[in-house]
């Protein structure tokens, strides 16, 4: 048994085009760095360090959370300190409690021998989630376990599978900087219309499916039809109205896709060779000073799943 281990999670862009709640993926913008170190044994106890502003109360924090599941589920007695390093910025549709969900849960596995399966990371780290937002939706802590791109394709039980990517793309986060504060990923799961018609329906599945194939078959015709959505996005667009410009300038200079990120406000842009990328730049920053606002590009590839080393 490890005394100390560290574990590392990336961020993710969840809700890719129709993919509401199934479809995620993981890139190298940014991580979380989780550090668990077992103190003695005793009463089971968490501990929280943090430099950030997230809250060191373990009953309200998303990486803390899941880990006090695990300790009463495995009997656990012993106290757990938990030293959370975030480095993906908070509020801004990025994965950022999940992957301190996936990198805590990981790290605690390590920690006391569990071995947990990826599978049961996205278990336990969903209840991170919901103690943050509300929901226990399980898309970005399972891009942030798995890496890559991934399909949630049963919530009981979890299920999840890695998509095959075979076109060669980067990604463009568009990070407007706005304050979004607490609660943001809540009112934007508020806004998601409880019933829809069917013809809707069916073209989101329609959209959904031209994804999947297009990045199975690496089709960039496929892909880029698929990162549409006539649901969801369009239900919360009074959160983000500087996105439909955006997503015309940027498949005006041939983006390979592009879609909002997560809850937002951070807009996802897949691009290749044949993508004129700095006239998205370009035409981006004019649409958010038009709206008020600077933003920030970040750009960045595909990321791998959780990784964990004991230092010990």
């Amino acid at each position: 048994m490890s005394m100390r281990v560290r574990a590392i999670a990336f961020s993710s862009s969840a809700n890719l085009g129709a993919g509401y709640d199934v479809l995620s993926m993981s890139h190298r913008a940014f991580n979380d760095v989780v550090y668990a170190e077992l103190l003695d044994s005793g009463e089971g106890k968490i501990f929280i360090e943090t430099d950030s502003s997230v809250p060191t109360d373990p009953s309200k924090n998303s990486a803390s959370v899941p880990v006090e599941a695990i300790m009463e589920d495995y009997k656990i007695k012993g106290i757990i300190k938990l030293k959370i390093v975030k480095g993906i910025p908070p509020g801004l549709g990025l994965g950022s409690s999940g992957a301190s969900a996936v990198a805590a849960v990981a790290a605690v596995s390590r920690l006391l021998d569990l071995n947990l399966s990826l599978e049961d990371i996205v278990k336990y780290a969903v209840l991170g989630e919901k103690a943050v937002s509300g929901s226990p939706h399980p898309d970005n802590v399972a891009a942030s376990a798995f890496g890559g791109v991934v399909a949630v394709t049963s919530h009981d039980p979890f299920r999840i599978v890695r998509v095959a990517v075979n076109y060669d793309f980067k990604i463009m986060l568009i990070i407007p900087r706005l304050a979004t504060g607490v609660g943001k990923t809540k009112r934007a799961r508020e806004l998601v219309p409880p019933k829809v018609e069917l013809n809707k329906v069916v073209e989101n599945a329609r959209y959904l499916s031209s994804l999947m194939v297009g990045l199975i078959k690496g089709d960039r015709n496929l892909i880029q039809e698929g990162m549409n959505d006539s649901i969801v996005e369009k239900a919360r667009e009074p959160l983000y109205p500087y996105y439909p410009k955006i997503r015309e300038i940027s498949l005006k200079y041939n983006s390979v896709g592009v879609c909002v990120s997560g809850a937002g406000p951070s807009v996802l842009v897949l691009y290749d060779e044949e993508t004129e990328l700095e006239k998205i730049k370009l035409g981006a920053t004019d649409v958010c000073r038009g709206f008020g606002f600077d933003c920030d590009f970040v750009t960045t590839e595909i990321g791998g799943g959780v990784k964990v080393e004991g230092l010990d």
